[in-house]
């Protein structure tokens, strides 16, 4: 009965399953196993060398054998386990060789592959890392920072872990390259520290010059908070003071990562200090903040005749061991400032970064009408709504702006009360409204409508007009948010608002 279901059309002479005194057997003189030639494939790799041709062709023929994972018809059989993830390992590292392979001379087959790799193993970082390669290869900065951000959110939601130094490397470089045309260079203040900005080449990087200016002042204060939602471009801001002031700047992620003081070893990275000062960092006991020999080592990096900067990223993570560690940092380190960027004021009230104030707070409000003229594009203005995260993206194509300015609607509600996504649905449908159109079309209080437009305002979703109606502040979010919205939808809600009216 086996044997007929196996080989309904064979014959005595072809059969693998063959039939012996006391029995059965399985004849592998008369059958190939597709997992054992990928296993002898596998072995081969052994012996060629790294970057030879032969060893690309194996890796060819590994993705060949591997089409699917084995027994795909019981997905969830814990017997089979063990040989898929033997299939997963290889067939993602055959995957990612041939990404690399492929990346010089034709980068959207090496970005393929990088993302069937991130599809079977969507916790191995390199397959982000041979993503975002290619998507900077192919002139696609913004690409490049999607892959990342997913990266990171899989990566610290999942794993508890921040991203590794290189790959936040790779994502200034795309911060760097996100924007399609240059900015008008301004002089940067006059002082001791007039060389940071004021030889300023072409870049980038748009607006923000007066912000850029007070952590270049004589006066700055030790610690200078920069707020703003998702997609202001604090990342970009920070990435910013980098390429102003090279070798001064250490960046750091903070998060929920399983290493508490990840953030401090990048910034450290970044500003290319030696292995002992790394195993400082890298001995200090979970939980405690570091010693007083730890941190006067670490300070002698910031000690410097110049001013040296420490950004922290989503600084709001903060826990109160990294903050005492800063204040002591700024305390001992005259040249040193702070840089820490998060999204709102409210988000660090009760939470140890609030001990770190300042008197300064950088608020990262859309770019100006004056700014976005040196894109020379009109469309940009209009599509954009001045948020950076859709500058980048204005003149891209349609599905690729929608799909980033979509996400950052997402992003930006996600804190607001119920009522804010269907305000934002019904002006991308219906257009500018009033409080008192709301009222109706949402079934929710004056009171609720009002606070839910008060936090649109404040995210820069919305924009008031003068007659006391409010709309959307990008078109390019309007149109995403709209064409969610079926054409039946939109002419009963058209029918709601006459007959309220």
């Amino acid at each position: 009965m086996i044997r007929r279901r196996l080989q309904p059309a064979g014959n005595v002479a072809c059969w693998f399953i063959v039939t012996r005194g006391g029995g059965y057997l399985f004849d592998t003189g008369r059958a190939a196993l597709d997992l054992a030639e990928l296993r002898g494939q596998i072995r081969s790799l052994d012996a060629l060398a790294p970057d030879g041709p032969e060893r690309l062709a194996v890796h060819s023929s590994i993705l060949a054998l591997a089409r699917q994972l084995p027994f795909p018809e019981d997905p969830y059989a814990d017997w089979a386990e063990p040989a898929r993830t033997e299939v997963q390992l290889a067939t993602v590292d055959a995957l990612l060789a041939l990404a690399a392979a492929a990346l010089p001379d034709d980068p959207p087959r090496s970005m393929r592959l990088a993302q069937e790799a991130i599809g079977l193993s969507p916790f191995l970082e390199s397959g982000y890392q041979a993503a975002m390669l290619a998507a900077v290869a192919m002139e696609r900065p913004d690409q490049a920072l999607r892959i990342f951000d997913r990266c990171r959110r899989v990566l610290e939601e999942e794993l508890g872990l921040p991203p590794s130094a290189e790959l936040i490397r790779l994502q200034n470089a795309a911060l760097a390259r996100r924007l399609p045309k240059p900015a008008t260079v301004v002089p940067g203040p006059a002082g001791p520290d007039a060389t940071a900005s004021a030889t300023c080449p072409e870049t980038g990087f748009l607006g923000r010059q007066h912000q850029m200016d007070v952590l270049f002042e004589p006066t700055a204060p030790p610690f200078v908070h920069v707020v703003g939602p998702v997609g202001a471009g604090k990342s970009a801001f920070v990435a910013e003071l980098v390429r102003r002031a090279p070798g001064r700047v250490g960046v750091g992620h903070a998060g929920s990562a399983v290493f508490r003081l990840a953030w401090l070893r990048a910034a450290l990275i970044d500003l290319g200090v030696g292995p002992e000062i790394l195993a400082a960092v890298d001995g200090a006991s979970p939980g405690q903040a570091l010693g007083h020999g730890e941190l006067e080592l670490i300070g002698t990096v910031f000690r410097s005749s110049e001013r040296m900067f420490l950004a922290v990223d989503d600084a709001a993570d903060l826990d109160s061991a990294s903050v005492a560690e800063l204040a002591w940092l700024s305390r001992h380190c005259p040249r040193l400032r702070i840089v820490l960027t998060y999204r709102y004021p409210s988000q660090v009230i009760d939470r140890p970064l609030a001990a770190l104030n300042t008197t300064v707070v950088l608020r990262l409000c859309p770019l100006s009408a004056d700014e976005l003229a040196a894109l020379d594009d009109y469309r940009v203005a209009e599509r954009s709504g001045g948020i950076p995260a859709l500058v980048a993206v204005a003149t891209r194509p349609q599905e690729i702006a929608r799909e980033v300015a979509m996400q950052i609607a997402r992003q930006r509600t996600r804190w607001m009360r119920e009522p804010s996504w269907d305000v934002l649905r019904l002006c991308a449908v219906l257009g500018p409204l009033s409080a008192a159109d709301l009222v109706p079309l949402t079934g929710r209080s004056v009171q609720e409508v009002l606070a839910s437009i008060d936090e649109l305002v404040h995210a820069h979703l919305l924009i008031d007009e003068t007659d006391g109606t409010v709309r959307h502040r990008s078109s390019l979010i309007r149109d995403a948010i709209r064409e969610q919205v079926s054409q039946a939808s939109s002419t009963h809600l058209r029918e709601q608002l006459t007959a309220a009216s």
